[in-house]
């Protein structure tokens, strides 16, 4: 250093040397953080240079990027699905149908189908045995009802209804299709229904001691009037003929005949339409209180009156005049008036539950339906209970016993 304190060209020299060495050792030492920063943040699956590319409003950390992603996925699931069940939508799963491994199938020129928001019922004609015939009715009811939940539009049961040859309906069974049961024998399927009802002809030959003739809710057809089944045993029985069978079924499956009605519909998760003509009617077979064009026949029939009383339930009263065969019951006089029954079988034999809705306990414990012919009310079962010609039978609601 000079005498007056200025440094000299070497003191000068030695002291960039050592600011150099700083400044060095100070951008060493932030490249090498900067360098363990970047990747960490290139381990998460950032972007270190996203501040330099502009692209820092996208980057987004792994974690991020699967939780975005399971958010669209959940977006996308809960997003509004339209699906659609056409008329050819069921006759397609028809042709196809299994019950717990077994064909249960049917073509389409071997039934008739009506569908609508309220359900579909399949109609068809069948030749086989009792047994056999009621066995497949319940399993392809059951079927076709697993087939139109899985459908996911809010189908709430299928109603399958069989006749013989001359039309008259054997069995009418109604399955909802929430929880039907993928496997069972008839009397484990009859159980899971909401109604069904067998006629007098194929009951009496059915092969099997635990099922009732009737129970539950009775079937109904489409416009909502009950399945008109004939619970006597008749004098012609059933009509199995082959020939007369497959006429019936080209005539149910072409629509120009038959309970079902016609008319081709659509259902979806939001309602239903329907186009086409939508009419319906009951069974043509033979059934108790249906007359005859002949008046020798007409002769011999059994003319009674039949009052219906449901006031003490809320409803009202009504007579009716109906001609049954020679033999024909109460029980049978009550159906013959087309009223919407719902019985079943006991020990005792035939018992009423239901007369067109208004159902026994309805009213408390005791409450249900009474029978009386001519004023008198009989000690055992309306199914046993034979009419004469005049007779007059009341069935009354009553509110204990």
């Amino acid at each position: 250093m000079s005498d007056n304190g200025t440094p000299t060209n070497g003191q000068q020299s030695a002291g960039g040397k050592r600011t150099v060495r700083v400044i060095l050792a100070a951008l060493a030492a932030a490249l090498i953080a900067f360098c363990v920063w970047a990747m960490s943040v290139y381990a998460q699956g950032g972007d270190p240079l996203a501040w330099a590319t502009g692209s820092a409003a996208f980057q987004t950390t792994a974690d991020e990027t699967d939780q975005a992603t399971s958010q669209d996925t959940a977006s996308l699931q809960e997003s509004p699905q339209t699906t659609t069940v056409a008329t050819d939508d069921v006759y397609a799963a028809l042709a196809s149908l299994q019950f717990d491994g077994t064909d249960v199938s049917l073509e389409k020129d071997a039934v008739h189908v009506v569908l609508s928001a309220d359900g579909i019922w399949v109609e068809e004609a069948s030749a086989d045995a009792p047994t056999d015939m009621a066995l497949a009715c319940a399993q392809r009811s059951a079927a076709l009802a697993t087939w139109a939940s899985g459908q996911g539009v809010g189908i709430p049961c299928v109603t399958w209804i069989c006749e013989d040859g001359s039309g008259a309906v054997r069995m009418a069974i109604t399955m909802p299709t929430d929880g039907a049961p993928t496997t069972g024998d008839l009397s484990a399927l009859l159980s899971a229904t909401t109604g069904y009802g067998i006629s007098g002809n194929a009951y009496a030959q059915l092969d099997t001691g635990d099922v009732s003739q009737f129970a539950g809710i009775a079937p109904t057809l489409p416009d909502g009037t009950a399945v008109s089944i004939d619970a006597a045993v008749t004098s012609s029985g059933e009509n199995l003929s082959a020939s007369d069978v497959a006429t019936r079924q080209k005539d149910v499956s072409s629509g120009t005949v038959g309970v079902t009605g016609s008319g081709t519909s659509t259902t979806s998760g939001s309602g239903a339409s329907s186009s086409g003509s939508s009419s319906s009617s009951s069974a043509t077979g033979t059934q108790s209180g249906s007359g005859s064009s002949n008046s020798a026949a007409q002769d011999a029939k059994v003319r009674v009156t039949v009052t219906i009383d449901a006031r003490a339930d809320g409803g009202s009263s009504s007579s009716y005049t109906v001609s049954l065969n020679p033999g024909a019951t109460a029980y049978d006089a009550l159906v013959a008036t087309g009223a919407s029954v719902n019985a079943r079988s006991t020990a005792m034999g035939v018992y009423v539950a239901a007369v067109n809705g208004y159902a026994e306990k309805d009213q408390g414990g005791e409450s249900g339906w009474k029978y009386a012919v001519n004023g008198s009310y009989p000690n055992y079962s309306a199914g046993v209970c034979t009419l004469s010609d005049g007779d007059a039978v009341t069935w009354v609601y009553v509110t204990s016993a």
